[in-house]
């Protein structure tokens, strides 16, 4: 069942003619060097960026559901997240029911645990490094308990550990018959973890399908301009520069 389905989607000279869908329980990831569109395609989504063409959810187009019907599916997380105020961890997460109108404990708390940050709650966010702080905002968006989660580049700022429980988290989030679109650079970890990979040139599809289909030597020469042995073979897939 699709939960997203895009068509013909335009935005200026960055997008062009992106025809997509995301299906329940799919965990997708959007690769592409630096200017390939990636953000853009998650703002379109997220109704940040107006655009041509058409975006649906569950069949319904985008365009026409209310702002806050669309805050309570969708839940984005930027690249870069700051808070213009000094505000305390719990408050930074429990901005997450803002669209639900409550402050339910139980979501929010859970979303805390998850994220491994519970210990901090009454802490200032601005007081915490940038690893830790990009675990609050995850929280937040968890703590909505969103159907689609768009997380752009989540990974940055966080060490090995974070990472891979990150991924973890974004899986769970998926195989409860929702759905996740990540951008993300690292291409081993795209490999590993994504059900499939939207692969963007320049604000065009170049590939979409599988990791294995997608991560293809000449697809990384053209796109990327390297040169890369690409091996399935293993419990992990490896994607390796060649000098």
């Amino acid at each position: 069942m699709a939960l997203i389905t895009i068509e013909q989607l335009q935005l200026d000279s960055r997008l062009a003619g992106i025809n997509l869908t995301l299906e329940a329980g799919e965990l997708l990831g959007v690769i592409g060097p630096n200017g390939a569109g990636k953000s853009s395609l998650l703002e379109c989504i997220a109704g940040l960026q107006a655009y041509n063409g058409r975006i649906e959810l569950d069949g319904q187009n985008l365009n026409r559901l209310h702002g806050l019907q669309r805050a309570r599916r969708i839940a984005l997380l930027p690249q870069r997240c700051q808070s213009a105020w000094a505000l305390k961890v719990a408050d930074v997460i429990a901005l997450g029911r803002l669209p639900w109108g409550d402050e339910d404990p139980e979501p929010i708390g859970q979303a805390a645990r998850q994220t491994g940050v519970s210990t901090w709650m009454d802490a200032r966010v601005d007081h915490l490094s940038g690893g830790e702080q990009a675990r609050v905002w995850l929280a937040r968006v968890l703590a909505g308990r969103p159907d689609i989660i768009l997380a752009d580049e989540p990974l940055a700022s966080l060490d090995l550990h974070y990472q891979q429980r990150v991924l973890e988290l974004l899986r769970e989030h998926a195989q409860l018959q929702r759905g996740v679109i990540l951008s993300i650079h690292d291409l081993n970890l795209a490999a590993h973890w994504c059900d499939r990979l939207l692969l963007l040139d320049a604000g065009r599809i170049h590939a979409i399908g599988t990791p294995q289909q997608v991560l293809t030597p000449a697809a990384l020469r053209q796109v990327y301009e390297i040169d890369a042995e690409v091996d399935f073979s293993g419990r992990q897939p490896l994607i390796r520069v060649l000098g």
